[in-house]
């Protein structure tokens, strides 16, 4: 950890001492504008200073700084976010206030289409690369009254880029790296007055940093629009991902039989939305396939299924009351879900000779979900209130899921602000645990999450902010699976976890001088134990103490960003080849990156992830890549 920082503090000291005091003062007042627009934490556009929630947003100019390549990577520095990797490219695991499974716990979100796998409910996250997007907003803690099942940790809403201001615009960009590692990214765009759109592609591959984990992917995106008149506009996206992965196993039982994890994933969604002065009406049409094959002859497993989740969403928005400072806006919504999967019929014949059959339930699984929520917001001069409340039924459990949702945001002063809400958040139990593998369970109970907290942000002076946000989540019938009491089979799927989760996000961002910024991190979670047959369960990738830091500067023609984060506490397993949960070792990584504009339509860049060349896991067994550099450039041509 201590050189860990000391990198930090020497290349603040260096930029620190190449500007003056009258620099720092051009800076004063250009950082915390707080009139952000999020889209995510309201049912409309709104200034981040107007949520109840706990908010983050990634614009397009930090996602460019930073040295990443997928959505999960650039959001992983917010506070109360913790990411989980084991290779280079491939899938990211999610947690957010100790909720994550995979992303089974959180809503992922792609223009506000939900990007989820129906038979498992886990997000595939590699079919969200940074391609195509254009800013990220993540909401920290529950937020099921407007979004639903999974939304128990928090929800993730990807914007993609589109085309505003009549014109073109293209862009391309390489790179190559350690382990032969390769990106290679191009994208058009283009507005024509009424019609819009963007395209993209984009393709990765690495032959991986330890024997057997080499990996390739293709991901291609459109996204156009058309808008009739200043009233009505109708927008059509669609993305597609095929990948390839090796899976070399855990370090001391590696897999030596070509084990590969194969995904297939492609979605669209058709949206038609009308704007007035007082209404906002918006009808979207979504659907989300996928085919996977899994073949793993060393530890004896394969998986292929097929799935599809198709939906409907409807939600209207008025403002029934504006006078003076005071006004309130009523938004009602329905959504309309279908789910759908099956596992592969080759799957099916393998698991009937190899796996104990008479204990699962093979063939297509079916359910529709039904969802009415209202939610209003009531602002009067410096309050701000929301009240809103869901209700889910779905015709498997045939029961009526209430979600409520109360919060406040006042501004205190001109300077210092705070907010408050409780929520409920839920998840319904996926296919998987309800109908497959030997430990299913038909009548489990859908998970419960009650959340309570409090925030208040503090501009300490123009150039230094501190926002401090505890929170405390009571987390119900949490879906394990445990031993039978009365087998067989040996394990059964139980709503057998209830237990509470404590902790505090702490946030400081400052503008030291002018083109030099700083944001300090600070997550503290307290997970109360499992069972003691398995104590550690609750705690499973979620570590106890995270501290995360984003240095950036430019001046010229030159930009450099440095990440850090330091993780401690952490419990993980490699549940796949049936690990038990143990404690990870303490790890601090660094990487930085450094681009240089060579022409007015050309940047070339140089970085290095894991600066220190530190030896870590975050999965026992997969041991992370060490120093490795990469480098490329980036091409963007307009025509406006």
């Amino acid at each position: 950890m201590g050189s860990f920082f000391r990198v930090l503090f020497a290349l603040s000291a260096v930029l620190l001492l190449n500007q003056n005091t009258s620099e720092a003062q051009e800076a004063l007042g250009k950082v915390f504008e707080m009139d952000e627009i999020v889209v995510t934490a309201a049912p409309g556009e709104r200034k981040i200073e107007e949520t109840t929630s706990a908010v983050g947003v990634i614009t397009e100019e930090e996602i460019d700084s930073s040295n990443s390549d997928y959505v999960m990577d650039v959001i992983g520095s917010m506070p109360g976010v913790y990411i989980r990797r084991d290779a280079i490219y491939g899938r990211q695991d999610i947690t957010i206030r100790g909720l994550g499974s995979n992303v089974r716990r959180l809503q992922v979100l792609v223009d506000g289409r939900p990007e989820k796998m129906s038979l498992f409910g886990c997000t595939v996250t590699q079919t969200l690369p940074l391609s195509n997007v254009e800013r990220i907003e993540v909401v920290r803690g529950p937020e099921s009254v407007l979004y639903g099942t999974d939304a128990m940790g928090g929800v993730i809403n990807i914007i993609t880029k589109k085309v505003s201001e009549p014109g073109f615009e293209s862009g391309a960009t390489f790179s190559y790296g350690g382990f032969v590692s390769m990106h290679s990214l191009v994208r058009h765009g283009g507005n024509t007055g009424a019609f819009d759109y963007y395209l993209t592609y984009d393709r990765k591959q690495s032959d991986g940093h330890r024997d057997n984990s080499a990996y390739d992917a293709d991901f291609a995106s459109f996204r156009g629009g058309y808008d009739f008149n200043n009233h009505w506009r109708t927008e059509f996206a669609g993305q597609y991902l095929t990948d390839r992965g090796e899976n070399p196993g855990p370090e001391n039982a590696p897999y030596r039989n070509n084990e590969t994890q194969e995904y297939t994933r492609y979605s669209w969604d058709a949206d038609l939305t009308g704007i007035w002065d007082k209404s906002e009406l918006l009808f979207t049409l979504y659907d989300n396939s996928g085919e996977h094959q899994f073949d793993m002859p060393s530890i004896d497993d394969y998986w292929h299924s097929n799935d599809r989740t198709l939906g409907l969403n409807a939600r209207y928005s008025h403002e029934v009351y504006q006078h003076v400072d005071t006004k309130d806006v009523l938004t009602t919504g329905y959504e309309f879900q279908n789910q759908w999967a099956e596992p592969g019929s080759d799957w099916v014949k393998w698991a009937r000779s190899n796996m104990p059959a008479r204990y699962m339930e093979f063939g297509e699984y079916d359910r529709n979900n039904h969802d009415l929520y209202v939610f209003n917001e009531l602002t009067q001069g410096r309050l701000i209130n929301t009240l809103g409340l869901r209700g889910h039924w779905d015709d498997h459990s045939k029961t009526i899921e209430v979600l409520p949702h109360i919060g406040v945001h006042a501004a205190l002063t001109d300077r210092t602000s705070a907010r408050a809400k409780i929520g409920k958040g839920f998840r319904q139990p996926r296919f998987s645990e309800l109908h497959l593998f030997p430990a299913h369970d038909e009548d489990l109970d859908p998970e419960v999450v009650w959340s309570y907290e409090a925030a208040v942000t503090h501009i300490v002076a123009s150039w230094l902010s501190v926002t401090i946000n505890p929170f405390y989540m009571d987390v119900k019938n949490l879906i394990q699976t445990v031993s039978n009491p009365t087998p067989p089979p040996l394990q059964i799927n139980r709503n057998s976890g209830n237990y509470g989760i404590a902790g505090v996000e702490t946030s400081i961002e400052a503008f030291l001088v002018k083109n030099l910024s700083v944001s300090l991190n600070y997550t503290y979670s307290s997970i109360e134990d499992g069972p003691s047959d398995n104590p550690n369960v609750n705690r499973q990738g979620e570590p106890e103490h995270v501290i995360d830091t984003v240095v950036q500067y430019s001046a010229y023609k030159w930009s450099v960003s440095m990440q850090g984060q330091y993780i401690s506490g952490l419990y993980d397993s490699d549940l796949l080849a049936g690990g038990a949960i143990g404690k990870v070792d303490d790890f601090g990584v660094v990487g930085i990156k450094g681009s240089y504009k060579v022409h007015r339509f050309a940047d070339i860049f140089l970085g290095v992830d894991n600066l220190l060349d530190v030896d870590y896991e975050q999965i026992p067994g997969y041991p992370m890549p060490g120093a490795r550099l990469y480098g490329g450039i980036t091409l963007t041509t307009t025509s406006q």
